[in-house]
């Protein structure tokens, strides 16, 4: 009972805030998404594992039949029709009775669900985008609270041991045992569904969080030091989540950062103290040093070859058409997990999940888009957001790349779902005068406090 008005609240608190703007919508969405995990860990009811999907149904109601003007519409007519192929297939797959439908309803929405989100991204604007990173700065610091929290007291206190929360607990540090003090150590999940999923969201949205860091904010610095903050916060949440792949990507983003931005000497200050703060803090804690398993090449090349051989043809010649919607692995709730025809073997793999469910036909058609969208030259050089565009893009490339030694790229609740916004934003350029408060080539980003970045020239990353 408890779960079904969860539920509803959720749908209607969504509905109302998208009712009132789509960035109302998707800030009251992206919260019930952070706390969706701890949530349902503790209403161990059926219908708790639909509490962000009736928030993301009551967001869509609102927004997906709205409008911009002709030439924004034109901006996003190729991203639409992708969008619609990529939807229109599994709905087909979905009307071939290969597994029970219950699974195969599970299956269609793992695979299309959240695909709309690329759509509501192509409409985000700079003063949108903005608002979304102060949200993200607000709730990264409320998970921080509880993961550290959880780091103090256990997870047991937070995360009770059930069905639902299965995962968590076989998500230790060491999962090797090959040190006896981190063998039993459980990753830190904060309020998500797991310490993955908690990682890849912090990388996600310290691209939002450090692109509005450094643009000028005249008259409100208490903006700023929410965004440091915040930043701060991010960074050792990846490290206290013990995962290892959005540890890379972090890095990543850092040599991002430093070929593609220059920074006054207070920010760069700022952000040497920041980081200087969280190597110590990581270098002291051996339960934040999972990321250094990364040095044994054997592990490495061991997970690799789960994940990516010959198995992969395999799948793809005994299932040229694939095994059904939810037969290729994706998430299931505990009480439909009986009723799956599993395949001959499933792969750590989100790309032969995608074949196993849609067929080698649905694999090349996610290739095809992948490669569209991240080709793309939106991105205008002396835009405010132009950091912020390309950390995105460069997350996304790193988690579609990753794709390759993992599953969940497009069923984690609520990273896919920033995961496609994104992927939507940097997608598709927005026309000149849709913009508010771009920025223009004479009037470069920067702060009286000294703090801004300043882009660098367009002659220079030539």
């Amino acid at each position: 009972m408890i779960s079904i008005i969860l539920c509803v609240a959720a749908f209607i608190f969504a509905y109302v805030a998208g009712r009132r703007s789509l960035i109302a919508g998707l800030v009251t969405v992206f919260a019930v998404g952070y706390f969706y995990g701890i949530v349902r860990a503790n209403v161990a009811e059926s219908y708790s594992h639909f509490i962000f999907d009736a928030a993301v149904i009551g967001l869509y109601l609102t927004q997906l039949t709205k409008r911009g003007n002709r030439e924004e519409e034109r901006a996003r007519e190729m991203l639409k029709l992708w969008v619609g192929v990529l939807i229109a297939w599994p709905f087909i797959l979905f009307l071939v009775p290969v597994q029970d439908y219950a699974v195969q309803l599970v299956g269609l929405r793992g695979n299309v669900f959240m695909l709309p989100f690329i759509l509501l991204g192509s409409r985000l604007r700079s003063e949108d985008v903005k608002k979304l990173a102060l949200a993200f700065a607000a709730l990264n610091l409320i998970a921080f609270g509880f993961a550290c929290a959880e780091y103090i007291f256990g997870v047991e206190r937070f995360f009770p041991q059930n069905q639902v929360t299965e995962l968590i607990y076989k998500s230790v540090v060491d999962e090797r045992y090959g040190n006896a003090d981190r063998s039993e150590a459980l990753r830190i999940p904060s309020i998500f569904t797991g310490a993955h999923a908690y990682a890849g969201m912090m990388v996600m949205t310290f691209c939002f969080i450090f692109g509005a860091w450094g643009q000028k904010v005249a008259g409100k610095p208490w903006r700023k030091n929410l965004l440091l903050a915040s930043m701060v916060a991010t960074i050792t949440a990846i490290f206290m989540a013990a995962a290892r792949s959005p540890v890379i990507i972090l890095l990543a983003l850092f040599v991002c950062v430093i070929v593609s931005v220059r920074l006054k000497a207070q920010a760069w200050a700022l952000l040497l103290t920041a980081a200087i703060g969280v190597g110590w803090l990581v270098s002291s804690e051996m339960r934040f040093q999972r990321f250094l398993t990364l040095q044994d090449t054997d592990f490495i090349t061991e997970r690799v070859h789960w994940s990516v051989n010959e198995s992969f043809l395999d799948l793809a010649v005994e299932y040229p058409m694939g095994n059904g919607l939810g037969g290729g692995g994706t998430s299931m709730p505990y009480f439909l997990r009986s009723q799956v025809k599993p395949p001959i073997f499933y792969m750590e793999n989100e790309y032969a999940r995608i074949a196993l469910e849609q067929g080698v036909f649905g694999l090349c058609l996610w290739a095809a888009f992948i490669v569209w969208a991240l080709t793309r030259r939106a991105t205008r050089r002396m835009d405010e957001w132009f950091i912020g565009r390309r950390l995105v893009l460069v997350t996304c490339a790193a988690y579609f790349a990753t794709g390759m030694i993992g599953t969940g790229m497009l069923t984690s609740i609520p990273g896919t779902a920033l995961l496609l916004l994104g992927l939507g934003w940097v997608a598709v350029r927005q026309p000149q005068h849709a913009e508010q408060g771009a920025t223009t080539q004479h009037a470069p980003a920067t702060e009286p406090d000294g703090v801004a970045l300043e882009r660098i020239p367009a002659r220079q990353y030539v």
